[in-house]
């Protein structure tokens, strides 16, 4: 890999402690995220977005309160409602309005949001963000260097991105904390909104104010897991009446051009064998483009192709429904797949004619090691990788930005520093 240039946004901050100053070199925004881990968010606060669903951009906001908040769009008052009232383990309200396109200013309870983005120039992606618990898989959710999720997303909104694309795995703690983990002690578990606050809300709170947001769903929110708190905050459906979890979401458009952005459900892809009445449901996802000239983009958690080595040696990868329904399905017009589920980042070019492949699941959750750096030539399936390049066990995000006939695509750690640059124009992949 040649080398990156130097990180354009650092600079030296003080922080005083107790009397004693320290000097750190950091990105702007670093002690207000270490200061922000260390204090806990209280009861009472609450959350806003703007996010795009099945039916265009949605302000949504999160309270504890009876009420939904004021909002305004271009300086009109406008009425939040309820998406989803108090229940079970949720003792809080989500609120929502729509917003349309052409809007040119959005505030919640007089604080500003971003508003929908006339022209997308610089694409923030990431995913699988959450502190891993389950069963005999316990991550230190009270270090900030085991999961680094806060300090991520707050170095990342310091990119003022247009759009924030998430490739879902939000809620990874499913399990108690054993006694005696000092690593997780006090972390809640289970599909519930102090779970969700603290794997996703709290952490994620200054990126989601920072920028539009495109929800992917996970194989982590299926209804059985993390369901209840997908379908109420997150979901891009309406609420439905019973507010039953909805099993498969169709695909949808985001409200954006150039790249023309669908948004897939792929959770439930068997990766191990060709389950055939999922295929046949994901045939008819894979095919949304059929008919919509490019450029367009597909963003979707499961990979279709991606690449890990097991202990034994074994090229892995392939998601073996995915590859059956994808087979002579993905429309031509598709030029990049981005996905997560693989807890690595990958960029993958194919000799044959398909899409890029994207894999930017290093958002927080714990990494997976066995990651080639180079796998030129691998074959994964059916596909041969003509360019594929691999980071392993290096948290952060990916930026996705404009440039002259192509997109620069640009995989940072969770401090900003850059590791890896990719050139896409078209389908075509090369990286530095």
């Amino acid at each position: 890999m040649t080398s990156i240039d130097a990180n354009p946004y650092k600079s030296h901050i003080f922080v005083a402690a107790r009397g004693l100053a320290t000097k750190m070199l950091v990105m702007p925004g670093l002690a207000l995220a270490f200061l922000s881990w260390v204090e806990p968010a209280r009861a009472g606060d609450s959350y806003r977005w703007l996010q795009a669903t099945t039916r265009g951009w949605q302000a949504r906001a999160i309270t504890q309160t009876d009420a939904c908040p004021s909002a305004e769009i271009d300086g009109r008052p406008v009425a939040m409602t309820p998406r989803a009232r108090p229940g079970e383990g949720f003792p809080i309200v989500i609120c929502a309005v729509d917003v349309p396109k052409g809007a040119k200013s959005v505030a919640i309870d007089e604080a500003p949001l971003p508003p929908p983005p006339a022209r997308v120039d610089k694409i923030l992606v990431f995913g699988d963000t959450g502190c891993r618990l389950k069963s005999i898989f316990l991550q230190d959710c009270n270090s900030i260097r085991a999961w680094p999720f806060r300090l991520t997303a707050d170095m990342a909104a310091e990119f003022a991105p247009d759009l924030v694309i998430h490739v879902g795995d939000y809620h990874y703690r499913e399990s108690a904390c054993p006694p005696g983990m000092k690593g997780c002690a006090g972390s809640p578990h289970g599909d519930n909104w102090e779970t969700w606050k603290a794997d996703f809300f709290d952490p994620g709170a200054a990126l989601l104010r920072a920028a539009p947001w495109a929800m992917v769903r996970g194989n982590h929110e299926i209804c059985k897991r993390a369901g209840k708190g997908w379908t109420r905050a997150l979901s891009p459906l309406p609420p439905a009446e019973d507010e039953k979890c909805a099993e498969r979401e169709p695909a949808y458009r985001v409200d954006i051009d150039d790249p023309t952005l669908f948004i897939l459900d792929t959770t439930e892809a068997e990766e191990r064998t060709v389950v055939g009445e999922q295929a046949a449901f994901l045939r008819t996802q894979l095919a949304v483009a059929k008919n919509v000239p490019g450029p367009v983009w597909y963003a979707f958690h499961k990979p279709i192709f991606s690449l890990f080595r097991s202990r034994l040696g074994e090229t892995l990868g392939v998601n073996e429904t995915l590859a059956a329904a994808a087979h002579d399905m993905l429309p031509a017009s598709v030029q990049a797949i981005l996905s997560g589920h693989l807890h690595a980042f990958e960029a993958i070019g194919f000799r044959d004619d398909r899409p890029a492949q994207f894999v930017v699941g290093v958002g927080g959750t714990a990494m997976d090691p066995h990651i080639p750096a180079n796998f030129d030539g691998a074959t994964i399936g059916e596909a041969t990788v003509e360019h594929g390049r691999g980071i392993a066990a290096k948290f952060g995000f990916a930026i996705f930005e404009r440039g002259d006939g192509e997109w620069i695509v640009t995989n940072y750690d969770a401090h900003a520093e850059p590791l890896l640059r990719c050139h896409l124009r078209g389908r075509k992949l090369d990286c530095e």
